[in-house]
Protein backbone atom coordinates (compact mmCIF):
# COMPACT_ATOMS: atom_id res chain seq x y z
CA UNK A 1 0.00 0.00 0.00
CA UNK A 2 1.23 3.46 -0.37
CA UNK A 3 2.61 5.48 1.98
CA UNK A 4 -0.27 7.93 2.98
CA UNK A 5 -2.59 4.82 3.02
CA UNK A 6 -1.18 5.36 6.62
CA UNK A 7 0.14 3.27 9.63
CA UNK A 8 -1.34 4.46 12.73
CA UNK A 9 -0.01 5.02 16.12
CA UNK A 10 -1.36 7.12 18.64
CA UNK A 11 -0.72 9.76 21.31
CA UNK A 12 -2.63 10.60 24.50
CA UNK A 13 -4.27 13.26 25.57
CA UNK A 14 -6.91 13.66 28.69
CA UNK A 15 -9.94 15.79 28.45
CA UNK A 16 -11.06 16.38 31.88
CA UNK A 17 -14.64 17.33 32.73
CA UNK A 18 -14.90 17.64 36.79
CA UNK A 19 -14.13 14.44 38.60
CA UNK A 20 -14.66 12.57 35.55
CA UNK A 21 -11.87 11.49 33.10
CA UNK A 22 -12.30 11.60 29.47
CA UNK A 23 -9.72 9.67 27.22
CA UNK A 24 -9.33 10.27 23.36
CA UNK A 25 -6.25 9.33 21.27
CA UNK A 26 -5.46 11.31 18.26
CA UNK A 27 -3.94 8.84 15.97
CA UNK A 28 0.17 9.49 15.04
CA UNK A 29 -0.09 8.89 11.35
CA UNK A 30 3.51 7.47 9.27
CA UNK A 31 3.89 10.20 6.66
CA UNK A 32 1.57 13.07 8.31
CA UNK A 33 3.03 15.33 11.89
CA UNK A 34 0.85 17.51 13.66
CA UNK A 35 1.14 21.11 12.77
CA UNK A 36 1.53 22.78 15.35
CA UNK A 37 -0.12 21.94 19.05
CA UNK A 38 -3.56 20.59 19.84
CA UNK A 39 -5.62 23.63 20.42
CA UNK A 40 -8.25 23.44 23.09
CA UNK A 41 -12.00 25.33 22.88
CA UNK A 42 -14.41 25.22 25.80
CA UNK A 43 -17.91 27.29 25.30
CA UNK A 44 -17.09 30.58 26.00
CA UNK A 45 -14.24 30.53 23.39
CA UNK A 46 -15.62 28.05 20.85
CA UNK A 47 -16.77 31.27 18.80
CA UNK A 48 -12.81 31.86 17.90
CA UNK A 49 -12.78 28.36 16.13
CA UNK A 50 -16.18 28.42 14.69
CA UNK A 51 -17.18 32.00 14.76
CA UNK A 52 -20.82 31.69 12.17
CA UNK A 53 -21.54 28.10 13.85
CA UNK A 54 -20.93 28.85 17.45
CA UNK A 55 -24.52 29.38 18.45
CA UNK A 56 -25.47 26.04 16.81
CA UNK A 57 -23.03 23.96 18.87
CA UNK A 58 -24.13 25.85 22.14
CA UNK A 59 -27.55 25.20 21.73
CA UNK A 60 -26.37 21.32 21.94
CA UNK A 61 -24.28 21.71 24.72
CA UNK A 62 -20.91 21.39 23.55
CA UNK A 63 -18.52 21.10 26.89
CA UNK A 64 -15.60 21.03 24.88
CA UNK A 65 -13.77 21.12 21.29
CA UNK A 66 -10.02 19.45 20.44
CA UNK A 67 -8.63 20.34 16.99
CA UNK A 68 -5.63 18.69 15.68
CA UNK A 69 -4.37 19.60 12.22
CA UNK A 70 -1.83 17.20 10.32
CA UNK A 71 0.63 17.95 7.16
CA UNK A 72 2.28 15.03 4.87
CA UNK A 73 5.29 16.09 2.96
CA UNK A 74 3.42 17.33 -0.16
CA UNK A 75 1.55 19.72 2.04
CA UNK A 76 -2.19 18.20 2.02
CA UNK A 77 -3.33 18.75 5.30
CA UNK A 78 -6.17 17.06 7.80
CA UNK A 79 -7.92 18.81 10.64
CA UNK A 80 -9.48 16.45 12.90
CA UNK A 81 -12.35 18.39 15.06
CA UNK A 82 -13.65 16.50 17.92
CA UNK A 83 -16.80 17.84 19.87
CA UNK A 84 -17.45 16.53 23.10
CA UNK A 85 -21.24 17.11 24.08
CA UNK A 86 -22.83 16.98 27.30
CA UNK A 87 -25.37 13.72 26.68
CA UNK A 88 -25.15 11.64 23.44
CA UNK A 89 -28.41 12.92 21.99
CA UNK A 90 -27.14 16.25 22.67
CA UNK A 91 -24.01 14.90 19.88
CA UNK A 92 -26.64 12.89 17.75
CA UNK A 93 -28.70 16.63 17.75
CA UNK A 94 -26.01 18.63 16.10
CA UNK A 95 -24.49 15.40 13.46
CA UNK A 96 -28.43 15.02 12.64
CA UNK A 97 -28.78 19.12 11.66
CA UNK A 98 -25.80 18.80 9.43
CA UNK A 99 -25.92 14.90 7.87
CA UNK A 100 -27.60 14.78 4.43
CA UNK A 101 -30.11 12.18 4.56
CA UNK A 102 -29.09 10.95 1.40
CA UNK A 103 -25.39 10.57 2.16
CA UNK A 104 -22.74 8.11 1.34
CA UNK A 105 -22.44 6.15 4.66
CA UNK A 106 -19.89 4.03 6.39
CA UNK A 107 -20.25 2.30 9.49
CA UNK A 108 -17.74 4.20 11.35
CA UNK A 109 -18.65 5.04 14.94
CA UNK A 110 -22.26 4.98 15.49
CA UNK A 111 -22.50 6.17 11.59
CA UNK A 112 -20.70 8.03 9.57
CA UNK A 113 -20.74 9.76 5.73
CA UNK A 114 -18.56 11.24 3.14
CA UNK A 115 -18.48 13.72 1.21
CA UNK A 116 -15.75 15.44 -1.03
CA UNK A 117 -13.35 16.87 1.23
CA UNK A 118 -14.45 15.55 4.72
CA UNK A 119 -15.66 12.97 6.50
CA UNK A 120 -17.98 13.57 10.16
CA UNK A 121 -19.42 11.09 12.43
CA UNK A 122 -21.37 10.56 16.05
CA UNK A 123 -19.96 8.28 18.33
CA UNK A 124 -21.84 8.29 22.00
CA UNK A 125 -21.04 11.73 23.43
CA UNK A 126 -18.32 13.06 20.83
CA UNK A 127 -19.18 14.70 17.06
CA UNK A 128 -16.05 14.18 15.09
CA UNK A 129 -15.32 16.08 11.97
CA UNK A 130 -12.21 15.44 9.22
CA UNK A 131 -11.56 17.65 6.57
CA UNK A 132 -8.57 17.27 4.47
CA UNK A 133 -7.40 19.76 1.17
CA UNK A 134 -5.20 18.92 -1.29
CA UNK A 135 -5.19 14.95 -0.87
CA UNK A 136 -6.79 14.42 -4.73
CA UNK A 137 -7.31 11.19 -5.73
CA UNK A 138 -6.53 9.38 -2.35
CA UNK A 139 -8.90 12.05 -0.46
CA UNK A 140 -11.65 9.28 0.61
CA UNK A 141 -9.27 6.90 1.65
CA UNK A 142 -6.78 8.89 3.67
CA UNK A 143 -10.32 10.86 5.19
CA UNK A 144 -11.87 6.77 5.65
CA UNK A 145 -8.30 5.85 7.42
CA UNK A 146 -8.29 8.72 9.83
CA UNK A 147 -11.79 8.17 10.65
CA UNK A 148 -11.62 4.43 11.83
CA UNK A 149 -8.64 4.79 14.23
CA UNK A 150 -10.22 8.05 15.77
CA UNK A 151 -13.45 6.10 16.57
CA UNK A 152 -11.10 3.18 17.72
CA UNK A 153 -9.96 5.37 20.13
CA UNK A 154 -13.36 6.72 21.13
CA UNK A 155 -14.45 3.65 22.73
CA UNK A 156 -18.09 2.72 22.99
CA UNK A 157 -20.04 3.71 19.75
CA UNK A 158 -23.33 3.84 21.86
CA UNK A 159 -26.67 3.68 20.03
CA UNK A 160 -29.45 6.20 18.44
CA UNK A 161 -32.12 7.84 20.67
CA UNK A 162 -34.00 5.12 22.01
CA UNK A 163 -37.08 7.62 21.19
CA UNK A 164 -36.18 6.86 17.32
CA UNK A 165 -37.63 3.99 17.47
CA UNK A 166 -41.18 5.26 18.28
CA UNK A 167 -41.58 6.54 14.76
CA UNK A 168 -44.01 5.17 12.04
CA UNK A 169 -42.31 3.50 9.12
CA UNK A 170 -44.08 3.55 7.22
CA UNK A 171 -42.90 6.08 4.36
CA UNK A 172 -40.41 7.45 6.57
CA UNK A 173 -37.20 8.89 4.84
CA UNK A 174 -34.06 6.76 5.71
CA UNK A 175 -31.63 8.61 7.88
CA UNK A 176 -34.02 12.05 8.45
CA UNK A 177 -34.13 12.08 12.00
CA UNK A 178 -33.45 15.15 14.02
CA UNK A 179 -33.23 16.68 17.36
CA UNK A 180 -33.95 20.15 18.09
CA UNK A 181 -32.96 21.16 21.42
CA UNK A 182 -34.51 24.33 21.20
CA UNK A 183 -36.58 26.85 19.97
CA UNK A 184 -38.90 23.96 17.83
CA UNK A 185 -40.85 25.60 14.99
CA UNK A 186 -39.63 28.75 16.61
CA UNK A 187 -41.06 29.05 19.42
CA UNK A 188 -38.81 29.28 22.93
CA UNK A 189 -41.37 27.48 24.90
CA UNK A 190 -41.32 23.88 22.23
CA UNK A 191 -37.93 21.92 23.10
CA UNK A 192 -36.19 19.02 22.73
CA UNK A 193 -38.16 17.43 19.96
CA UNK A 194 -37.35 14.48 17.47
CA UNK A 195 -38.42 14.79 14.09
CA UNK A 196 -38.41 12.46 11.12
CA UNK A 197 -39.42 13.10 7.27
CA UNK A 198 -42.20 11.16 5.45
CA UNK A 199 -42.63 10.97 1.79
CA UNK A 200 -45.55 9.88 -0.35
CA UNK A 201 -45.90 10.20 -3.75
CA UNK A 202 -47.35 13.65 -3.97
CA UNK A 203 -46.89 14.80 -0.38
CA UNK A 204 -44.06 15.39 1.81
CA UNK A 205 -44.76 16.05 5.57
CA UNK A 206 -42.64 15.82 8.84
CA UNK A 207 -43.45 13.85 12.39
CA UNK A 208 -42.37 14.99 15.86
CA UNK A 209 -42.12 13.50 19.19
CA UNK A 210 -41.22 15.24 22.78
CA UNK A 211 -40.70 13.42 25.94
CA UNK A 212 -40.88 14.93 29.44
CA UNK A 213 -40.96 13.33 32.49
CA UNK A 214 -42.60 16.05 34.14
CA UNK A 215 -45.96 16.22 32.23
CA UNK A 216 -46.66 19.90 33.69
CA UNK A 217 -43.81 20.56 31.14
CA UNK A 218 -45.44 19.31 28.08
CA UNK A 219 -48.99 21.19 29.43
CA UNK A 220 -47.26 24.32 29.87
CA UNK A 221 -45.94 23.39 26.16
CA UNK A 222 -49.78 23.15 24.87
CA UNK A 223 -50.89 26.24 27.01
CA UNK A 224 -48.04 28.34 25.38
CA UNK A 225 -49.08 27.05 21.65
CA UNK A 226 -52.88 27.87 22.52
CA UNK A 227 -52.01 31.52 23.87
CA UNK A 228 -49.79 31.99 20.88
CA UNK A 229 -52.16 30.92 18.01
CA UNK A 230 -55.17 32.94 19.41
CA UNK A 231 -56.85 30.12 21.90
CA UNK A 232 -56.16 32.46 24.73
CA UNK A 233 -58.51 31.24 27.30
CA UNK A 234 -58.43 27.54 26.31
CA UNK A 235 -57.15 25.49 28.99
CA UNK A 236 -54.80 22.41 27.58
CA UNK A 237 -55.97 18.77 28.57
CA UNK A 238 -54.56 15.86 27.14
CA UNK A 239 -56.07 14.66 24.19
CA UNK A 240 -55.91 16.04 20.30
CA UNK A 241 -55.16 19.36 19.37
CA UNK A 242 -55.41 21.54 16.22
CA UNK A 243 -53.49 24.59 15.50
CA UNK A 244 -53.66 26.97 12.61
CA UNK A 245 -49.91 28.27 13.30
CA UNK A 246 -49.47 31.51 11.37
CA UNK A 247 -45.75 30.19 9.84
CA UNK A 248 -46.72 26.49 9.69
CA UNK A 249 -50.24 25.85 8.96
CA UNK A 250 -52.74 23.54 10.21
CA UNK A 251 -50.73 21.32 12.90
CA UNK A 252 -52.19 18.40 14.14
CA UNK A 253 -50.63 17.13 17.68
CA UNK A 254 -51.58 14.76 20.65
CA UNK A 255 -50.65 14.58 24.22
CA UNK A 256 -50.40 11.48 26.27
CA UNK A 257 -48.86 10.93 29.12
CA UNK A 258 -45.10 11.99 29.10
CA UNK A 259 -45.38 12.41 25.04
CA UNK A 260 -46.36 15.13 22.83
CA UNK A 261 -46.57 13.94 18.71
CA UNK A 262 -47.97 15.52 15.97
CA UNK A 263 -47.68 16.20 12.04
CA UNK A 264 -46.65 19.38 9.88
CA UNK A 265 -47.09 20.06 6.73
CA UNK A 266 -50.29 17.78 5.90
CA UNK A 267 -53.30 18.70 4.77
CA UNK A 268 -55.19 15.36 4.75
CA UNK A 269 -57.11 15.08 7.25
CA UNK A 270 -57.62 11.49 7.15
CA UNK A 271 -54.10 10.89 6.97
CA UNK A 272 -53.33 13.11 9.71
CA UNK A 273 -54.97 10.68 11.66
CA UNK A 274 -53.74 7.89 10.55
CA UNK A 275 -50.49 9.09 11.33
CA UNK A 276 -51.57 9.96 14.78
CA UNK A 277 -52.26 7.00 15.64
CA UNK A 278 -49.86 4.80 14.04
CA UNK A 279 -47.69 7.22 16.46
CA UNK A 280 -49.45 6.26 19.37
CA UNK A 281 -49.33 2.54 18.43
CA UNK A 282 -45.85 2.79 18.19
CA UNK A 283 -45.49 4.68 22.03
CA UNK A 284 -47.84 2.36 23.87
CA UNK A 285 -44.86 -0.34 23.00
CA UNK A 286 -42.69 1.74 25.39
CA UNK A 287 -44.31 0.81 28.15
Amino acid sequence: MKAICLILGITICLWVSGAETKGFKFPEVTGWKKSGEIQTFTPKTLYEYINGAADLYLMYEVEELKVAEYQNEKKASVIVDVYRHKTPVHAFGIYSQERPPGGNFFDIGLQGYYEKGFFNFLMGPYYVKISATDTGTQDQEVLLSFAKKAAGNLGEKGKFPPLLASFPEKRKVENSETFIAKNFLGYPFLYSAFTADYELPDKKFKLFLIERSDKKELGNMIQRYLDQTGKTGKVAVEGRHTFSDPHHGEIDLCWKGHYIWGIINLNDLALRSNYLKLFEEELKKRK
